[in-house]
C-alpha cells in the first residue's frame, strides 16, 4: 500500500490539532458561561433582608414586618411570600431540608407586590402579613420564603428561605434551658516575657476582636453566658498596660509607652464578669492534641494548673478550671485519657465528636460539617469511660445551634438577620418536641451502660438544656449581630438562659459511638517538625529554671504562648519560636563551663574544670565530665563517668572541681567532654569539648634524670683517675694528696728551669704572664708541730689557684 505523501500528514495534523484546540475553546468557554453566574451571585446577592420584625410573632393579628432590598437588570418584578398555613416543623431534619431545598415545599404563596418597577436596578420593598394570614394557629416554627420573580417572563430571579417563630401568649409553651459557651482568646503576641512580637494587641483592644468580645460580655444577655476565657490574653493585656514593654523590630526592639485603653479594657473586664459565669482555659488555649500525640503532655497539664491562678489574679475573683473545653470541642480518645488521668473530670465537646449510632443501612455526615444531621434529642451531657478511676462527662454543644454562632455574619447582608431567626426557630422546635414528649407516657426511660468505647447518661433533669459553642477559636463574632442574637434568645419564652454548669439531660439517652477524631482533625493539629523543637526549648526552659536555688520559672509561659491552637496555619509561630529561641540560650550563657585547652602530664594526674555563674542568684549544679578519647586520656574513676555531688557557686565566682584521670598510652591531644547537670539531673546547655595535651613525662623525666647522673659521675671518677696518674712534683711526697707545696722565702719566682717538664705546658697556660704579676710577701714559717710535719699553715687567705702551680723550691736550695 503506497504512503501518501509528506507533505499530506502534515496537512492532516495541523487540520486535527485545530479541530482539537476549537473543541477545547469551545468547552472551556462553556465552562466560564457556567461559572460566570455562581460568581455573580456570590459577590452580589440580588435579594437582601433587611428586616423581620417582630422576630417572634406573639399576637395572631399584630402584623409581622418584611423588609428588604432588590438588585438586578429587570424592569419590573414581583415580590411573593411561600408559606404552609397550619403545618409547623416536626423535625429539625425537614427545617434543614427546606433551607437546603431538597424536597421539602411550601403548600402555599402569596404574591405580595406586583409589577414593582426597579429604577436604576435597584427595587427597595416593604410588607406586612399577620400570622392570621400566614396560617399560623399553635406554638411552633413555620416556613418562610421570600421570592422576586421576573414580571415579564415569570422566572425565578432570587429567593430567601428563613423561618418564623410563633408563640401565642395565652398558649402554654414549655420552657428548655440554655446555656451559650463564648470563648474570649486572642493570638499570643508576646515571645518571651520581655518581648512582644508585635503591636497589633492595641488595635485588638480599640476596635478588633477583643473589643468586640467585651462590648458583649457589657450586655444583658453576654452577662447571662458561660465565658471560656484565655488566660494569656489578660496576662498580654496586663504586660501592656503596666508599664513600658518592648516591640520587636528589624533593627532590634521599640520600647513602647504604657497603654492606657489596655488598663480600661482590663477594668471594664472584670466589672462586666463579675457576676457572670467564668471558667479559664488552658494558659494559651493550647493544642493540647497535638501535644499529647507528641508526648508534650507535661506543658499541656501546666497550661491547666496555669490558666486558673492567672485568670483569678487578673480577674480578681476565682476563675476555675473544673469544665476543660479543647479547641473545636474535638479531642481523641488519648487525649481524653491523658487529661483524665491527669485529673479533668469534665469537658465541653462538640456534638459531632459522639455521634448517635445509625441503624443498619442508615447513612451517617461527616462530623463537623454543614450536612451533619441535626440532633432530634440532642443530649447536653453523657458520661465517658476512661483509663482513670473515674469517669469523665462530656458536655455536648448542639452542632446547629453552635455552627450558627460560628459563622461569619460580619458582612452587609442578612446573614446576621437570617442567622437569628434560624437560632430561634432551632430552640423553639425542640420546645416543642419536648411538649410532645411531655404528653407522651413512654418517653425516655431508663439509662444505659457502655463500655470503655461507649458512654452513659449523665442523670436526668427536669428540665432539657441546649449548649451552644463556637467551634473555631480564635473567634471573631460580630458584636451587633452576636448581642442581638443572644437578646433575642434571652426574651424567647420557651428558653431560660443557664450557665453551663447547670446543663440537664434528655430524656432519652441515644445511643452513641466512641470519641470521632479523623484525618482531617490530625492534619490541622500543629506539626510534628515544629513540637520537636517545643520540646527542646521547654527542656531548655525547664533546665533554666531548676538550676537556680529558688527554681524560677523564667519560660515557662512562654513555652506555653508559642503552643497555642491559635498558631495553626500560621507561619508567624517561627519567629516566635526564635524569639524564645535566643532568649533561652542568652539566659543558658549566663552559666558556662571555661573551655581553655588544659595540659596534664604525668601517667596519672587531674585535670582542672572550672564553672563561671554570671548570674546574680546562687546555682546549685553537678559536673560530669567523660573521655572522648579514652585510649589517649581516661577518666580515672569506675565506669570511665566522673560526677560530682551537687556544688553552689555563688553570683559572679567561679568554682573550680579537679578531675582524676590517667594517661594509659603514650599520651597526646584528647577531648573530654562536661556536662552541666541541674539538681534533677537534667542537661544546661550543651556539652563543652575541652582538649588536653596529655604527655607520659614522668618516665622520660626519671631517664633524663638518671642519664645525668651517671655522667656526672662517671667525669668524677675521671677526674680522680687523672689526678692520681699525674707524676708528684719536686718536694711532694709519693702517694701523698696534692696540695700547695710549702714555699721558701723567695722574693724572685722560680726560673723557667725549675718547672717540671710534664706540667710546664699546663701550668704555664695557667700562670699569670709577667705583667700580671707582683711582689708578694714571704709567708709566715710554719711552728711547731705543723712544721714538723712539713705542712705549713697559711693564716691568710689561700692562694690563688695560679701560685699552687708554681715550682717548688729544692729542699737542697739555701735560701737567699
Amino acid at each position: 500500500m503506497p504512503y501518501p505523501p509528506a507533505g499530506s500528514l502534515m496537512i492532516r495534523k495541523a487540520v486535527l490539532l485545530t479541530v482539537l484546540a476549537a473543541l477545547l475553546a469551545m468547552a472551556g468557554l462553556a465552562g466560564t458561561a457556567a461559572a460566570a453566574p455562581d460568581r455573580a451571585r456570590r459577590a452580589a446577592d440580588p435579594l437582601v433582608l433587611g428586616q423581620i420584625t417582630p422576630a417572634i410573632a406573639r399576637s395572631p393579628s399584630a402584623p409581622i414586618t418584611i423588609a428588604g432590598t432588590f438588585t438586578g437588570t429587570s424592569a419590573s418584578v414581583h415580590v411573593r411570600l411561600h408559606y404552609s398555613p397550619g403545618r409547623p416543623f416536626r423535625l429539625r431534619s425537614e427545617m434543614a431540608a427546606f433551607l437546603a431545598d431538597r424536597g421539602y415545599v411550601t403548600t402555599r404563596y402569596s404574591t405580595k407586590i406586583h409589577f414593582a418597577a426597579v429604577q436604576s436596578g435597584r427595587l427597595p420593598f416593604q410588607l406586612s402579613v399577620t400570622p392570621q394570614e400566614l396560617g399560623m394557629s399553635q406554638f411552633g416554627v413555620y416556613p418562610l420564603a421570600i421570592e422576586v420573580l421576573d414580571a415579564n417572563s415569570g422566572q425565578r430571579i432570587a429567593i430567601k428561605r428563613t423561618f418564623l417563630t410563633y408563640a401565642p401568649e395565652d398558649a402554654e409553651i414549655p420552657r428548655i434551658g440554655l446555656a451559650v459557651a463564648l470563648p474570649l482568646t486572642e493570638r499570643p503576641h508576646r515571645a518571651d516575657d520581655a518581648t512582644f512580637m508585635d503591636d497589633e494587641l492595641r488595635a485588638s483592644i480599640t476596635s478588633g476582636r477583643l473589643a468586640g468580645l467585651l462590648k458583649v460580655a457589657g450586655t444583658a444577655a453576654g452577662k447571662q453566658a458561660t465565658w471560656f476565657v484565655d488566660p494569656a490574653v489578660l496576662d498580654d493585656v496586663h504586660a501592656v498596660s503596666a508599664g513600658r514593654y518592648t516591640v520587636k523590630t528589624a533593627d532590634g526592639g521599640r520600647r513602647m509607652p504604657a497603654d492606657q485603653a489596655a488598663s480600661r479594657w482590663l477594668a471594664d473586664l472584670r466589672t462586666a464578669l463579675a457576676d457572670a459565669t467564668v471558667f479559664a482555659l488552658p494558659y494559651a488555649d493550647p493544642d493540647l492534641t497535638a501535644l499529647i500525640h507528641n508526648g508534650l503532655e507535661a506543658p499541656a497539664v501546666a497550661a491547666i494548673q496555669r490558666g486558673g491562678a492567672v485568670a483569678t489574679e487578673l480577674l480578681g475573683k476565682q476563675v476555675p478550671t473544673s469544665i476543660l473545653w479543647p479547641a473545636g470541642g474535638r479531642l481523641d480518645r488519648d487525649t481524653l485519657d491523658e487529661l483524665a488521668v491527669s485529673g479533668v473530670r469534665t469537658v465541653l465537646l462538640d456534638g459531632d465528636t459522639l455521634p448517635e449510632r445509625q441503624a443498619a443501612g442508615q447513612e451517617t455526615a461527616t462530623p463537623g460539617t454543614a450536612a451533619a444531621t441535626p440532633r432530634e434529642h440532642p443530649e447536653p451531657a453523657v458520661r465517658i469511660d476512661t483509663v482513670a478511676d473515674e469517669q469523665v462527662t462530656a458536655l455536648l454543644a448542639d452542632p446547629v445551634l453552635s455552627g450558627i454562632l460560628t459563622d461569619d455574619v460580619s458582612g452587609t447582608g442578612d446573614a446576621a438577620l437570617l442567622a437569628r431567626q434560624r437560632f430561634l426557630a432551632e430552640t423553639a422546635l425542640l420546645a416543642s418536641q419536648r411538649q410532645e414528649q411531655s404528653r407522651s407516657p413512654a418517653a425516655g426511660a431508663g439509662t444505659r451502660a457502655a463500655g470503655r468505647g461507649g458512654t452513659r447518661a449523665a442523670g436526668r433533669a427536669t428540665e432539657v438544656t441546649l449548649i451552644a459553642a463556637p467551634r473555631k477559636r480564635p473567634w471573631t463574632p460580630n458584636p451587633t449581630a452576636l448581642s442581638g442574637l443572644l437578646n433575642a434568645a434571652a426574651e424567647a419564652p420557651w428558653l431560660r438562659m443557664l450557665p453551663l454548669t447547670e446543663a440537664g439531660t434528655g430524656d432519652a439517652p441515644t445511643a452513641r459511638t466512641d470519641l470521632v477524631y479523623g484525618d482531617q482533625d490530625r492534619g490541622a493539629e500543629l506539626g510534628r517538625s515544629y513540637l520537636g523543637t517545643v520540646r527542646r526549648l521547654s527542656q531548655q526552659a525547664d533546665a533554666v529554671a531548676t538550676i537556680t536555688k529558688e527554681h524560677t520559672p523564667l519560660f515557662n509561659a512562654a513555652i506555653l504562648r508559642i503552643t497555642s491552637v491559635a498558631w495553626r496555619g500560621d507561619r508567624k509561630r517561627t519567629r516566635f519560636a526564635k524569639q524564645l529561641d535566643a532568649a533561652i540560650a542568652n539566659r543558658l550563657g549566663k552559666v558556662t563551663v571555661i573551655d581553655t585547652p588544659r595540659t596534664m602530664a604525668g601517667t596519672d594526674g587531674q585535670v582542672p574544670v572550672s564553672v563561671a555563674n554570671n548570674l546574680d542568684k546562687d546555682i546549685t549544679v553537678k559536673i560530669r565530665v567523660t573521655s572522648k578519647d579514652a585510649s589517649r586520656l581516661a577518666i580515672d574513676v569506675p565506669g570511665g563517668v566522673f560526677e560530682t555531688d551537687l556544688i553552689t557557686v555563688l553570683p559572679g565566682r567561679t568554682q573550680l572541681v579537679n578531675v582524676p584521670v590517667t594517661v594509659p598510652g603514650g599520651g597526646g591531644d584528647a577531648t573530654i567532654g562536661i556536662q552541666l547537670l541541674t539538681a534533677e539531673g537534667k542537661r544546661y546547655g550543651k556539652e563543652v569539648h575541652v582538649t588536653v595535651h596529655a604527655t607520659d613525662y614522668t618516665g622520660i623525666a626519671l631517664a633524663i634524670v638518671g642519664a645525668g647522673s651517671a655522667i656526672m659521675l662517671a667525669a668524677l671518677v675521671l677526674r680522680l683517675i687523672r689526678r692520681r696518674r699525674r707524676p708528684p712534683a719536686a718536694g711532694e711526697q709519693p702517694g701523698r694528696a696534692p696540695g700547695p707545696a710549702p714555699q721558701t722565702p723567695s722574693a724572685e719566682p722560680a726560673g723557667p728551669s725549675a718547672e717540671p717538664a710534664g706540667e710546664a705546658a699546663s701550668d704555664r697556660s695557667a700562670e699569670p704572664g709577667p705583667a700580671e704579676r707582683s711582689p708578694r710577701p714571704e709567708p709566715a714559717r710554719p711552728s711547731g708541730p705543723s712544721q714538723a710535719s712539713g705542712r705549713s699553715q697559711p693564716s691568710g687567705p689561700p692562694e690563688p689557684a695560679a701560685r699552687a702551680q708554681e715550682p717548688a723550691v729544692p729542699a737542697d736550695r739555701p735560701p737567699e
